[in-house]
């Protein structure tokens, strides 16, 4: 993505009715209003931001942020690179903040005007900051949500060095995987409230495919982390329920629109098969300096 702030105004938007404090500008020229001044930090360069962010094009709503994905959008703070780069205006701002920015629609290079405009129509995106992101912070909530979910169901796991919470309900026999091994896996995921977004063996979920496991080497990056770390604890035959932090699934993004930021998520696995694979090659030797 080398333009967060057009591929927002091209896709997202948020509107709010102005509420006075007149009209402002950027260094470069961006006119905006601020309808509510954050007590929060401002927000600097390489910060990543949570926003709800919705477009209005003269006086008609285009959609918002919570529509497309239910809730605030992680926004990268980066150096504006060009006139009327929004993010010249988003480093402007503060925790807390909401603040809508007016932009000419043909002020806008050719290829990142919305179909939907025309000459003289103004962009209003408004951007709330609700917070800024820290994996730190969001680590110690997981954390305590999962401890909250596991006495809540019942279910006795134990975390792995990695981070994934492990409950093995029934062990196989034989030996874990290896990196490179290829796992032959069913599964069933689900939110910790207890929605289920995807399964191997549930064609409601899967329309038109197949119910087979799900195949792949493990240790490789094929899948998420929370994945490569807790199937690799388990013997040929087990079937175990593990709960993956955020952190090691689908992280701020989450995966829309099934999956919101920042999901715990919670996965019935059966590692049915395991395939032997090529071991990872061995890294080069480099001989110390002055050594031949």
């Amino acid at each position: 993505m080398k333009k967060n702030n057009h591929l927002l105004v091209a896709a997202l938007g948020l509107f709010l009715a102005s509420c006075g404090g007149g009209v402002k500008k950027t260094p470069s020229g961006i006119e905006y209003i601020v309808h509510k001044a954050g007590n929060g930090p401002q927000l600097k360069i390489g910060d990543t931001a949570l926003v709800n962010v919705v477009q209005k094009i003269n006086d008609s709503l285009l959609g918002t942020s919570r529509q497309v994905v239910g809730g605030p959008i992680p926004l990268v703070v980066n150096k504006p690179v060009d006139k009327f780069d929004l993010m010249e205006g988003i480093a402007l701002l503060h925790e807390g903040d909401s603040t809508t920015f007016i932009i000419p629609w043909d002020s806008l290079p050719p290829m990142q005007r919305p179909a939907f405009g025309k000459k003289g129509d103004k962009l209003k995106i408004t951007f709330i900051v609700e917070n800024k992101y820290s994996a730190a912070a969001q680590k110690e909530k997981d954390e305590k949500l999962i401890k909250e979910y596991l006495e809540k169901n019942k279910i006795n796991a134990t975390k792995n060095a990695e981070g994934v919470y492990v409950a093995v309900k029934e062990e196989g026999t034989g030996a874990t995987p290896n990196a490179g091994d290829t796992v032959y896996v069913h599964y069933t995921g689900k939110l910790t409230n207890g929605k289920v977004f995807d399964s191997s063996m549930d064609s409601t979920l899967r329309p038109g495919m197949p119910l087979e496991p799900i195949k792949f080497p493990i240790g490789r990056g094929f899948v998420i982390k929370g994945w490569d770390a807790g199937l690799s604890q388990l013997k040929k035959g087990s079937t175990a329920t593990l709960v993956i932090p955020s952190t090691l699934a689908y992280g701020l993004q989450g995966s829309p629109p099934a999956i919101p930021g920042n999901a715990i998520l919670v996965f019935d696995v059966k590692l049915v098969d395991i395939k032997p694979g090529a071991p990872a090659p061995a890294a080069p030797v480099v001989p110390p300096v002055g050594k031949k």
